[in-house]
């Protein structure tokens, strides 16, 4: 036969169960904030943000596209000023480099779709 609690026995026994409950939900808590903190840093969002665009096909090729853009106008631009000291000269270096960098990233996909043209044809 089971003994009955007193109203002291009870309240006690309530007591050690609700601050087993709080230690669980401040753990979990601490756990939570550490996981926030940690996704947030800038190392995180770069890592996240490079998985998501090796996910996605066009993100990817958009993501090459514009990275071969870029390295096309600093080339130009280097070859263009070279070691000029001129602020006109590295003005104007400045500006080709985003002319070229646009022009290359947006022909990329026009050079692509001539190449899968040109070698359907050979096949």
């Amino acid at each position: 036969m089971t003994k009955q609690l007193s109203g002291r026995e009870h309240l006690q026994k309530r007591m050690l169960e609700l601050e087993r409950l709080q230690e669980n939900q401040l753990f979990e808590l601490k756990q939570s904030a550490i996981s926030v903190v940690d996704s947030v840093s800038p190392a995180n969002m770069v890592k996240n943000a490079l998985k998501n665009i090796s996910a996605s096909p066009d993100l990817r090729n958009s993501a090459i596209n514009t990275a071969i853009g870029i390295g096309a106008g600093f080339l130009g631009k280097k070859l263009y000023v070279g070691n000029s000291k001129s602020i006109f000269k590295k003005v104007a270096g400045s500006a080709m480099q985003f002319l070229i960098a646009n022009f290359v990233r947006n022909k990329i996909p026009e050079i692509k779709e001539n190449n899968l043209q040109h070698n359907h044809e050979e096949a």
